[in-house]
């Protein structure tokens, strides 16, 4: 992994890896031209005000999966 500048302009390419009822697992590259910086796994959970998961909606999963047909 190499360092950015605050004054460089970066690019973050995110893909939707995994899904499953409540969790999202979000894979993503950043980097400076040619040159990558930098690779993250995110998994998000959907959490109700009083901190227990939600599911993903139908809507949400549906789009998502459109534009990443592998997911």
């Amino acid at each position: 992994m190499k360092p950015a500048r605050i004054d460089e302009i970066l690019e973050v390419t995110t893909r939707v890896g995994t899904m499953t009822a409540a969790t999202l697992t979000l894979d993503q590259r950043i980097s400076r031209g040619e040159v990558l910086l930098f690779t993250a796994e995110v998994m998000v959970v959907l959490m109700s005000a009083a901190g227990k998961p939600l599911r993903l909606s139908g809507h949400l999963r549906d789009a998502l999966q459109a534009k990443n047909p592998l997911a």
